[in-house]
């Protein structure tokens, strides 16, 4: 009997889902964007509890940006603070740049790639300009599409949501798919277990916090009767001139930290159910100083507990 020893070649995986689990809500005067600090190796191994360095990052220039809140590579860094409401808070820094930050997740390799692709981009905009204001929330919306679908034939493994304000104050928030397509929302999710995330969020910011605490199932909420979104943009109001809005509202009518208490409970109820998200969350507040001729603007971070399983 012949025996045919046949070589096989080992295959070629590029690509590694590290978790992470990011958001981001615009707000009417603030923008809010957040991120997990759980990093695996795509199964139950655990390589870090304190990962922020490619998942959530300043996309700006850090001129201006206060740098005890950022490492030097633009990452925001680890709270160590801690309150008496069992959050770690970082003491709140003011800039005057125009604050835009971007989380990412998925394959934490490209993600860092990818930051720091963008932060050099930015960077020689800025150097063109000679110093001159960087890039708006828009702007940079653009670029990081651009450069997500560039790489559309071999993609960055890399799922993003872009945070920002305009100098004006109005919040901005883009979310992503890996080749760079985007929209712009006011409550925005991306990476592991989105699907979870996204319809909590949802339903609890169509309504106030104190109706959620109260909320009672009802015959109205099983009405097989076709229910339009309260917060959809009619079709005749979606173009303005040669402007096309989007069908839904940009914002979110909550204050900050309304918000950030619903995305807070909201991230503990998927930590709950989800192996790869827990440790803790990482909360950015971002909002404009009124007064004064040059436009301030203040960020806050905030740490707090997840399920350590």
């Amino acid at each position: 009997m012949l025996l045919v020893m046949r070589r096989t070649a080992a295959k070629f995986e590029p690509y590694a889902l590290n978790g992470g689990l990011v958001s981001a809500i615009a707000g009417r005067d603030y923008v809010i964007i957040a991120s997990d600090t759980r990093l695996t190796d795509g199964g139950y191994n655990i390589l870090t509890r304190e990962h922020l360095r490619s998942r959530l990052w300043a996309a700006t220039n850090s001129f201006g940006l206060d740098s005890s809140l950022l490492e030097e590579d633009g990452s925001v860094t680890f709270p160590c603070k801690i309150d008496n409401e069992e959050k770690e808070i970082k003491d709140v820094a003011t800039f005057s740049c125009f604050p835009t930050f971007i989380a990412s997740s998925g394959c934490s390799s490209d993600c860092e790639a990818l930051k720091r692709q963008i932060r050099s981009e930015i960077d020689a905009h800025q150097n063109w300009n000679y110093g001159r204001d960087t890039l708006t929330p828009t702007g940079i919306a653009n670029l990081l599409g651009q450069t997500l679908y560039s790489r559309r034939s071999f993609p960055f493994y890399s799922f993003c949501i872009l945070a920002g304000l305009t100098k004006e104050g109005h919040a901005n928030v883009h979310v992503y798919d890996a080749i760079g397509s985007h929209e712009r929302v006011a409550v925005a999710c991306a990476g592991n277990a989105k699907e979870m995330l996204q319809p909590v969020l949802d339903r609890m910011f169509a309504t106030s916090i104190e109706d959620i605490d109260d909320l009672e199932v009802n015959s109205k909420s099983f009405s097989t009767e076709l229910q339009r979104d309260e917060r959809a943009v009619n079709a005749s109001q979606q173009r303005v001139g040669l402007t096309l809005q989007p069908p839904v509202e940009t914002h979110v009518m909550c204050d900050a930290k309304e918000a950030t208490d619903m995305l807070v409970r909201g991230y503990r109820s998927v930590a709950e159910r989800e192996i790869s998200i827990g440790d803790n969350v990482v909360v950015c507040v971002i909002r404009r100083i009124e007064g004064g001729g040059t436009p301030t603007f203040e960020m806050q971070v905030t740490k707090c507990p997840l399920k350590k399983h």
